[in-house]
């Protein structure tokens, strides 16, 4: 079974270029952190719109959306603000 982590600040993206610029070994890390924000904010759009067709389309809530919106939830709260807002359009 997988262990809870520890409570911890996330990383901003200022952080992430300290560390880009100041410890080029660990560039591979800072582009994980990248690609994984990417991929969430991604995640949430096909969320958004997939949620939208299928209340168009059906009507309701699809348990697994709500579940999924609940955990997008919980990462956007956790993210600094300067994150998040660079994810928006």
């Amino acid at each position: 079974m997988a262990r809870d982590l520890p409570p911890f600040r996330p990383v901003t993206k200022a952080e992430l270029r300290y560390i880009w610029t100041n410890h080029p070994e660990n560039r591979r890390l800072v582009l994980e952190i990248e690609c994984y924000s990417r991929v969430i904010a991604e995640i949430d759009v096909l969320y958004k719109t997939t949620h939208q067709a299928w209340r168009y389309h059906l009507g309701g809530n699809l348990t697994a959306l709500h579940l999924l919106q609940q955990i997008m939830t919980a990462e956007r709260q956790r993210l600094p603000a300067e994150i998040v807002d660079a994810d928006q359009p």
